[in-house]
Order: structure tokens, then C-alpha cells, then sequence
């Protein structure tokens, strides 16, 4: 995963995962909520689906979509709690650690 340049020391971990929101579309159905990436998304969205959560499905959106809600909306990202039905502890301490990583924090 490439490091995405215009990041670097300018954001909070809560502004990145904000700006990683953005590239989410959610469409309201009769079954239900869907979430995918729009077809504008960067690469890293994908990217960070496939890294922390396995895969670039569905189920991994919604996980992703899930931690990055969660970590945008924290006060403190590394004490606020996740639903672990929908997106594990652990790999919510990896994405928390990868968004870090990628804003130099």
C-alpha cells in the first residue's frame, strides 16, 4: 500500500478515516443497507479492506466502513469501542494502527 503523500503529518487519524468515509456510497433497499465504494474511490479503501479485513467483499466493506465511522467519530481513537458483531477488536487495532502509519502519527 502506498503512502498517500498529502497525508503526511497534515491529519488527525479521525480526518483520514473522515476522508475515507467519503468514498463509501450507501444505498437504503428494501433488504437493507448496502455499502460499497464508490466508483471514484481511492485505491487505499480497497487497499485497506483487503489488509485488515481479508478480502474486498461486501462483508469487508461493511467492516471497514464500520471502524472508519467509529474511528472518525472517537474522541480517542485507541479507546473508543467498536461493535464486535460487525468489525473485530483486533482488526479494528490494525486499521487504527495503518491510518497512523499512513499520517506519520
Amino acid at each position: 500500500m502506498a503512502r498517500n503523500r498529502k497525508w503526511g503529518g497534515m491529519f488527525s487519524v479521525q480526518d483520514a478515516a473522515s476522508e475515507l468515509l467519503a468514498a463509501f456510497d450507501l444505498d437504503f433497499g428494501d433488504t437493507g443497507m448496502t455499502v460499497r465504494l464508490s466508483e471514484d474511490a481511492p485505491d487505499l479503501a480497497a487497499d485497506l479492506a483487503e489488509k485488515v479485513f481479508g478480502g474486498r467483499g461486501p462483508d469487508e466493506l461493511v467492516r471497514l466502513f464500520e471502524a472508519l465511522s467509529v474511528i472518525s467519530e472517537a474522541d480517542d481513537p485507541r479507546t473508543a469501542e467498536v461493535d464486535e458483531k460487525v468489525c473485530p477488536e483486533p482488526a479494528y487495532r490494525v486499521l487504527l494502527a495503518e491510518l497512523e502509519g499512513l499520517i506519520g502519527g
